[in-house]
């Protein structure tokens, strides 16, 4: 007699072998269909797998249970000129240190001119009452003419305020900060500001002139602290100055940075006396650099001078006791005033050499001198300054009898050696 039909489903195993050689196991569920008198399958699922050259069964990952979908809101927001201003002041503490150094109007004020002279490129103040009516600012009020008119008075005679914004400012530095100092000369019609001066002046235009003094962040990149001086100020006076202002600071180790104006021997020896250490630019006309430069031209030379995030720039470095001389001012520990003061400093001497950068400075030289040796044939006889010492130093000039043909030359010898260094 054949089985009774009971209607039960079996569990059973199914092995499947894959082309890499892993045996996949799954659980097939099958039941008996009276009416086709066929077995089918009711389900199947994946329980694990046999790697290939092993016997052990290895569990699937169950599946994660469905939890509650978690909706993502999503919103959007404009975000402008004095937003972008707003997060500046914040992020780098430029408005704590306003609102603690000044009154809360005229900190709101400050700052309120700050951004509105940055989002329009320094435009004039007698705009700023209707810029503010579209562009949100720190002051509530309106900013008229008579406002900024009596904050302008009032700020520049509160000298704790702009020290104590300095000093703030130099409390977020790190220790041993890198300093870039700047002097510039500023024309000015005014005949109210104290400091203008007749002196230097760049522009030409003959008006008398304030020098402004910067000191830079350079991690930071922003202007640290500044300082007003009268325009016939001489450098190694702004020096004095600006190393003053650098010890009511409170800064520790700080390195100064300064461009090839400030080379000279007077103010490296200011910054030398007071132990400051510095970095300048020095032109290598100058005779101890020079001396340097022959030191170090076989190490240059050298592959290990290679710079080695810029290949086309070679470097090295030597030291020195450089001596340094002054007229004392005062007498002091037996030494009378007037008497001439000698001391030595350790100079640590840094040289670079760009090949591709001396190709250009070459090739530029040549078609200058040939362009001048050109115009002083034509019968050119007023040159500037700078052409006229470069004709007096590379090129020579000759006649043959009296009333003879100009003949223009080159000075070999002092051209080789300005290709030299």
């Amino acid at each position: 007699m054949p089985k009774p039909i009971t209607g039960k489903t079996h569990v059973g195993e199914r092995r499947e072998r894959r082309p890499n050689g892993d045996i996949y196991v799954y659980e097939r569920i099958t039941a008996y269909n009276e009416k086709t008198r066929k077995t089918f399958t009711v389900s199947q699922r994946l329980t694990g797998k046999i790697k290939a050259g092993t016997q052990e069964i290895v569990p699937t990952r169950p599946k994660k249970p469905k939890g509650e979908s978690s909706f993502v809101g999503a919103a959007r927001q404009h975000t402008g000129l004095t937003d972008i201003l707003e997060w500046v002041g914040r992020a780098s503490g430029i408005d704590d240190d306003v609102d603690s150094s000044f009154s809360e109007g005229d900190s709101a004020k400050i700052l309120s001119i700050a951004r509105y002279w940055v989002g329009t490129s320094g435009n004039t103040l007698p705009r700023l009452e209707s810029w503010q009516v579209m562009h949100p600012i720190p002051y509530q009020g309106t900013i008229s003419e008579d406002v900024y008119g009596q904050l302008f008075k009032d700020v520049g005679r509160n000298e704790d305020g702009i020290q104590g914004y300095f000093s703030a400012r130099a409390e977020r530095l790190p220790t041993s900060p890198v300093l870039a100092f700047d002097s510039t000369t500023i024309s000015t019609y005014s005949e109210n500001q104290s400091e203008a001066r007749r002196g230097f002046n760049k522009d030409g235009d003959g008006l008398n002139t304030i020098k402004l003094l910067t000191l830079y962040s350079v991690k930071g990149r922003e202007p640290l602290a500044f300082a007003k001086q009268p325009g016939n100020v001489p450098d190694v006076i702004s020096i004095e100055n600006t190393l003053a202002q650098l010890k009511c600071l409170d800064l520790k180790k700080p390195l100064i940075v300064t461009d090839n104006g400030y080379y000279s021997q007077k103010n490296m020896m200011e910054f030398a006396m007071r132990n400051v250490k510095f970095l300048t630019l020095v032109d290598t006309n100058i005779l101890w650099v020079r001396e340097a430069v022959d030191a170090l031209r076989e190490t240059i030379a050298g592959m290990s001078s290679t710079c080695p995030f810029d290949p086309s720039v070679c470097g090295a470095t030597i030291s020195r006791m450089h001596e340094f001389s002054r007229i004392r001012q005062r007498s002091r520990n037996g030494k009378a005033a007037g008497e001439e003061e000698t001391f030595s400093r350790r100079l640590y001497v840094h040289i670079f050499y760009s090949p591709d950068n001396e190709a250009k400075k070459e090739l530029a030289f040549r078609r200058q001198l040939l362009e001048l040796k050109s115009q002083i044939e034509e019968g050119v006889t007023e040159f500037m300054a700078p052409a006229q010492r470069k004709i007096e130093k590379y090129l020579t000039r000759s006649r043959k009898g009296r009333g003879g043909m100009l003949k223009v030359g080159f000075n070999d010898e002092a051209i080789t050696e300005a290709k030299t260094y």
